[in-house]
């Protein structure tokens, strides 16, 4: 498949990460959390493979899916099979025929998609019929963008929310809404966090002094303005959410 180089995300150079070095604040823990022990896995935008490296230490089975060629290269010393394929461009079903799977993860990559609607809604025709998406999304409302709104800044950045590969933003309400549409119940479990004025690649840089005090208290009055990233948990049928929130009680 040829597959467009101005498409492609470079990764740095993560493989192997020890689960017991991952902060509480990680999205990656908590993914992994999500999935648990012994499951067999479809990780849609698998990068090198540091998601499924972990997760054969679980004793899970991982098929990856990268659109970096390179970076699969890499994935398949931790996968059982990884295809390289864009997902704007082919579908689920071709990719993946006559498959199904306990748990998809979408882990930062549904924004990156032109039509995330599309490929979740065919992504529940793999699942198995207790079968999930485990999935992490950054949140356009963090604080930090918001205040670089109010100067007019709006500059992508190689990495994190202003990520310039993205291609779609989300909010809590419309992160809720695309689960939704494509046909799952809605289940935000989770998020990272990251305050506002924080010194990090994954947020614009803003100076505190520039804001007038009652305009910041008013966006850190919101409950997500410190909200790196949303981690969803959904399923597509109403009997596998209660089997699993009468699991939790």
């Amino acid at each position: 498949m040829n597959i467009d180089k101005d498409l492609q995300k470079d990764y740095p150079n993560v493989e192997e990460i020890p689960e017991e070095l991952l902060g509480d604040n990680i999205s990656l823990k908590k993914i992994l959390h999500l999935i648990g022990n012994g499951k067999k896995v479809v990780d849609f935008g698998c990068a090198t493979g540091y998601l499924a490296n972990l997760l054969q230490k679980r004793d899970c089975v991982v098929t990856g899916v990268e659109i970096n060629p390179d970076a699969a290269k890499v994935a398949e010393k931790y996968c059982e099979q990884v295809i390289v394929a864009n997902l704007d461009f082919v579908s689920v079903q071709e990719i993946l025929p006559n498959q199904k799977f306990d748990v998809v993860v979408f882990g930062d990559t549904l924004e990156h998609l032109r039509n995330p609607w599309k490929v979740l809604a065919e992504t529940k025709q793999i699942l198995n019929e207790d079968g999930y998406v485990v999935a992490s999304i950054p949140n356009i409302a963090h604080g930090a963008i918001r205040l670089s709104l109010l100067q007019g800044r709006f500059d992508y950045m190689d990495f994190g929310i202003l990520d310039n590969t993205h291609l779609r933003f989300f909010t809590r309400k419309t992160v809720n809404s695309l689960f939704e549409q494509a046909g799952y119940l809605a289940d935000i479990v989770d998020c990272t966090k990251l305050d506002c004025f924080a010194e990090s690649r994954l947020i614009p840089k803003n100076n505190r002094d520039e804001f007038d005090p009652n305009t910041i208290k008013k966006i850190e009055e919101d409950s997500d303005s410190d909200t790196l990233q949303f981690i969803i948990r959904s399923y597509s049928s109403p009997e596998s959410q209660l089997e699993y929130t009468q699991s939790q009680l």
